[in-house]
C-alpha cells in the first residue's frame, strides 16, 4: 500500500524521494528498521526542518513484497506518475536491480539503503545508482580475511540460492583463498528453507574448520538455531555476515562464539553523528539503532547533502556530478562515494558474539576496525 509522510503545505513544489521497500515478507524486519533510520537522517541532515533551501520533503513509500516485478512497476510509477524526484531503496537485491535499470531508464537518481549484491555497483552498474551500504564484497573484505588468518584453512559456505547469496558466496570464497583457505564445500539452499538439517548432514561429513554462513531474512534465526542443534559450534568455527538484534536476540546463547564481519553495531562507533543517531532512535522507538538503521540513515544524509549542493534541484543531471567522489560525515566516520562505481567506501568491523546473561542473548564484542581503505572493494568494469 502506498504511503505517503512529511507532506506540508508549501508556497514551493516538494522535492519527492520515492522509496521502494519490502515492508511485507520475509525481510520486514529489515525494511521496518531501514525506514526508521531513513526518516532519522532526513531529521538530522535538514537540522529538522524537512525541507532543502525552502522545498519541503515528501517521502513516499511503496512495498514491493519481495518481489522484482512488483518492485520494478512501483519504481516505474512513482516516477511517471511524479512522486519520485529521486529514488531510495531497496530491501531485497533482486528487486534493486530491477529498480536500478528504471531509474537509468527514466533518468533518476537511485539511492541504493540496504541491497548488498555487488553486482548493482559492478557488472551491472549504471550512471543512475549510487550505494551507501557496504556491499558483499566489503563484508568478505572484513570477515574473510579475518576467519582465514584466525580460525582456520578448510571453508564450508552455507548461502542462499539467489542473486545476493551466489555474489557474497563469490566474495568471501575470493578473499578466504586469497588469504591460503581451502573450500572444501558448499551449500545453497532456497531462499524460503525453513528446514536446513538434510543440508547440513553434507556439512558434518565434510568436517570443515570453519562454517561461512551468509543468509538473510527471517530465517536466518532457523538456520543458525539448526546449526547449533547440529553441534556444529562445538565441532568447527562459525563466521558470516552478523545479522540484525531481533534475529540475535531470538537466539539466546545458541550463536554464542560466532565470529562475525559487521557493517554496524551502535555500540562499535564514537562519532557524534552516531551518539545523536542512537539517542534519537532509542528515543523515538525504545529501542538503539539496528544495522539497517544506519543504513537507511546514511542514504538520507547522502541525498540531502547532494541535493543542498544542488540548490534543490533533483534532476539527475544536477545530483551526479555531485555525488561522484563526495565525501560525509556519518554513524562511522568518513564515507566516501567511490567515482568509479559510486560504491560508499566506509570503515567496517569484525566482532564477536558474547553471551550476555542480563540480556539474555548474545551481544557482539568488537574484535577490529577495518579502515574504509582496507575494506574497499575492487572496482569492476560494468558489462
Amino acid at each position: 500500500m502506498l504511503k505517503r509522510i512529511f507532506q506540508r503545505q508549501e508556497t514551493r513544489e516538494p522535492i519527492r524521494i520515492g522509496v521502494i521497500a519490502c515492508q511485507s515478507g520475509s525481510m520486514a524486519s529489515y525494511a521496518r528498521t531501514a525506514l526508521q533510520g531513513l526518516a532519522l537522517g532526513l531529521k538530522y541532515a535538514t537540522g529538522g526542518s524537512m525541507q532543502i533551501v525552502g522545498r519541503t520533503l515528501e517521502l513516499v513509500i511503496d512495498d514491493d513484497q519481495n518481489d522484482p516485478q512488483r518492485g520494478e512497476k512501483a519504481a516505474r510509477e512513482l516516477v511517471r506518475s511524479g512522486q519520485a524526484d529521486v529514488l531510495v531503496g531497496c530491501t531485497s537485491s533482486q528487486v534493486s536491480v530491477k529498480v536500478s535499470q528504471v531509474a537509468r531508464e527514466l533518468g533518476r537518481v537511485f539511492m541504493v539503503a540496504v541491497a548488498a549484491t555487488d553486482v548493482l555497483t559492478g557488472e551491472w552498474f549504471n550512471r543512475f545508482t549510487f550505494r551507501t551500504v557496504a556491499n558483499t564484497s566489503q563484508d568478505a573484505a572484513a570477515g574473510g580475511r579475518h576467519a582465514a588468518e584466525t580460525l582456520g584453512k578448510r571453508f564450508y559456505f552455507i548461502t542462499p540460492d539467489s542473486i545476493w547469496g551466489q555474489q557474497s558466496r563469490s566474495s568471501w570464497w575470493r578473499v578466504i583463498m586469497q588469504y591460503q583457505g581451502n573450500i572444501v564445500g558448499d551449500m545453497m539452499a532456497p531462499p524460503t528453507c525453513q528446514d536446513f538439517k538434510p543440508y547440513l548432514k553434507e556439512v558434518r561429513n565434510m568436517t570443515p574448520e570453519v562454517v561461512v554462513v551468509s543468509w538473510a531474512g527471517d530465517n536466518t534465526r532457523i538456520l543458525l538455531r539448526q546449526i547449533f542443534e547440529a553441534g556444529l559450534f562445538e565441532r568447527c568455527k562459525v563466521t558470516g555476515g552478523m545479522t540484525d538484534h531481533e534475529n540475535i536476540a531470538s537466539l539466546g546463547s545458541a550463536v554464542n562464539g560466532m565470529v562475525c564481519a559487521s557493517k554496524y553495531y551502535y555500540e562499535f562507533s564514537k562519532t557524534p553523528v552516531n551518539f545523536w543517531l542512537v539517542e534519537n532512535h532509542q528515543k523515538e522507538h525504545g529501542e538503539p539503532p539496528d544495522i539497517f538503521a544506519e543504513s537507511g540513515f546514511t542514504s538520507a544524509l547522502a541525498v540531502v547533502r547532494a541535493l543542498a549542493q544542488a540548490n534543490g534541484n533533483p534532476d539527475a543531471e544536477s545530483l551526479i556530478p555531485i555525488l561522484e567522489g563526495m565525501s560525509f560525515d556519518g554513524p562511522k566516520g568518513k564515507y566516501t562515494l567511490r567515482k568509479e562505481d559510486h560504491q560508499a567506501l566506509q570503515p567496517m568491523y569484525v566482532a564477536e558474539l558474547v553471551m550476555d546473561a542480563e540480556r539474555g542473548c548474545c551481544v557482539p564484542r568488537l574484535i577490529r576496525e577495518i579502515s574504509a581503505e582496507e575494506a574497499a572493494p575492487p572496482v569492476v568494469k560494468p558489462r
